[in-house]
């Protein structure tokens, strides 16, 4: 799409949609362990207060961590609830996320990218859900023993174990998420899920075809059926146009319009995976290497949405595309909220 800019008046109107509406990210990085740094004397949790967030999904752990770390970082966010309770709040219900609105406080809603902690061990499902688990992706990349990941050699489907992760997930009220999952797991699951299951940071594999980290039509169709949403995504390798080129907002905004096309806005949400702890050491030496990605610290985040406090830029993105102010309300957090009233049992 063509440059974004707005008048003077569609600005006050992102601007302030970005400030009243029940805002959900439905993946993001790490509040603490380590906290991301300070930018302009402004610490991380101060500026997510005032760039109009609601509700955070934050990955306790890494993908590739065991049960014992997940625990460890529930015990440090649970300190960081008692430590700033004026601040921030854990969240367990949707009733929370409205309490965390109405109090100016950032929520946080515990998540996991990987079920590979529980493992074959049953009984940690209703562990983790009782500690406040409440959105578990099936795989990371790689396969393990529920399914398949989306860079996994083979297409392979659901397993013994997965059929009964989704049961378990379905009878606890953890969403099942499946950003990372590959697609014939991903289409299995859907069906037999007993409740909506949600992509949380995934694009269009039409848009930007050069990863199989984003979804095919039939896998947005088919969740979208569900009653399922997809948290689009700023992150430079799931939105850009040209592998390697950082991405900006245009580009960014491509996938929505896409999206709205092909399923309507009650399926679209944010899920931005925007991880400002990260550094350039830790990126080259980590992540890049791991999975021979093409892209540089200095390009792999969006050129406009590298930090929470530039949230404000996704309102202004969905105000030059025409939306009315309800159509926004929805993808900005509304469609979340309706997924998590019925699979949360509220």
């Amino acid at each position: 799409m063509k440059k974004i800019t707005l008048s003077k008046t569609q600005e006050e109107r992102a601007k302030e949609l970005t400030q009243t509406s029940i805002f959900i990210d439905g993946l993001c990085g790490n509040m603490i362990n380590p906290e991301p740094p300070i930018i302009e004397g402004k610490t991380y949790l101060d500026r997510l207060l005032e760039s109009g967030i609601t509700a955070q999904s934050i990955t306790l752990s890494s993908p590739s961590a065991g049960f014992e770390s997940v625990l460890k970082e529930m015990y440090s966010y649970y300190n960081l609830f008692d430590y700033y309770p004026d601040k921030v709040m854990q969240i367990k219900s949707v009733s929370d996320i409205e309490k965390a609105y109405k109090e100016n406080k950032v929520g946080v809603i515990f998540s996991l990218q990987n079920a590979a902690p529980i493992g074959s061990d049953f009984y940690k499902w209703s562990i983790l859900g009782r500690l406040g688990l409440k959105i578990c992706q099936l795989t990371y990349n790689e396969p393990n023993i529920f399914g398949h990941g989306c860079m996994s050699d083979q297409n392979g489907g659901l397993t013994f174990y997965g059929k009964q992760a989704i049961r378990e997930m379905n009878r606890q009220g953890i969403v099942i998420d499946l950003s990372h999952v590959g697609e014939r797991t991903s289409l299995e699951t859907i069906d037999v899920s007993s409740y909506p299951c949600i992509f949380s940071h995934s694009n269009s594999r039409e848009v930007t075809p050069t990863t199989k980290r984003n979804l095919t039509d039939e896998m947005i169709i088919e969740v979208s059926k569900k009653g399922g949403v997809v948290g689009l995504s700023s992150h430079a390798f799931l939105c850009h146009h040209e592998e390697g080129i950082q991405p900006t907002l245009e580009d960014y905004m491509d996938h929505f319009e896409y999206l709205i096309n092909l399923v309507g806005l009650d399926h679209i949400a944010i899920g931005s995976d925007v991880y400002e702890y990260y550094t350039k050491f830790y990126w080259e030496t980590k992540t890049k290497l791991l999975y021979n990605s093409p892209w540089f610290f200095e390009t792999v985040f969006n050129a406009d949405l590298k930090r929470v406090d530039q949230y404000g830029n996704i309102a202004r993105g969905l105000v030059a595309l025409g939306l009315s102010d309800e159509e926004i309300k929805k993808i900005l957090g509304l469609n979340y909220l309706r997924v998590f009233k019925e699979v949360w049992k509220e």
